[in-house]
Formats: structure tokens, C-alpha cells, sequence
């Protein structure tokens, strides 16, 4: 079955971004891996894009890494995860 839209990758560097974006085999980067080429590949034909989110929108920081409180909520409320408590009251049967 063939793919009717790209896929979408979201980071957090910039200097990440600007390397699979442009292939150009730096210093520091010639000895990547072959996945990281195959990404250049998926880039140029179109069946992938890579697109800059900021740190403190990352959505899978919470599986990842302890947050602060406020910012675990806001997490949460995005991923729509409710309370075990509430939870529990919405499976109650009457």
C-alpha cells in the first residue's frame, strides 16, 4: 500500500534539523550511521519531514524524564490522561 502523506519527525535541534537537511558530510559527522543516511534518502524524496518543536512542548518528555509539576499537568492534560480517581467514577455502572 503505497503512503499518501509524509511522515512527520518533530525535534528539538536546530543543528539536527539543518544536517538532515542537508546532507553535507561535516567534520564532526562523517562517520554516520547508514539509518541516518537512509533519513537523508526519505528527506529528499519527500516521505519524510523533519519539523522544530520547542523543548517545552515535547509531549514525550513525560515518558522519558522527571518534570516539574506544572509542567507534568500541562502534559497530561494534552495527552487528555485522566486522574485514576476520576477514571474510576466514570466506570461505574449504576
Amino acid at each position: 500500500m503505497p503512503q499518501k502523506k509524509h511522515i512527520e519527525i518533530y525535534v528539538n535541534n536546530s543543528s539536527i534539523i539543518a544536517l538532515a537537511k542537508n546532507p553535507v558530510f561535516y567534520y564532526r559527522s562523517k562517520y554516520i550511521d547508514t539509518r541516518f543516511h537512509y533519513l537523508w534518502d526519505c528527506i529528499a524524496n519527500k516521505k519524510v519531514e523533519v519539523k522544530y518543536v520547542k523543548t517545552h512542548d515535547k509531549v514525550t518528555d513525560i515518558f522519558i524524564k522527571p518534570l516539574k509539576y506544572d509542567v507534568f499537568i500541562k502534559i497530561r492534560d494534552v495527552l487528555r490522561v485522566t486522574k485514576k480517581s476520576s477514571l474510576g467514577e466514570m466506570l461505574k455502572v449504576n
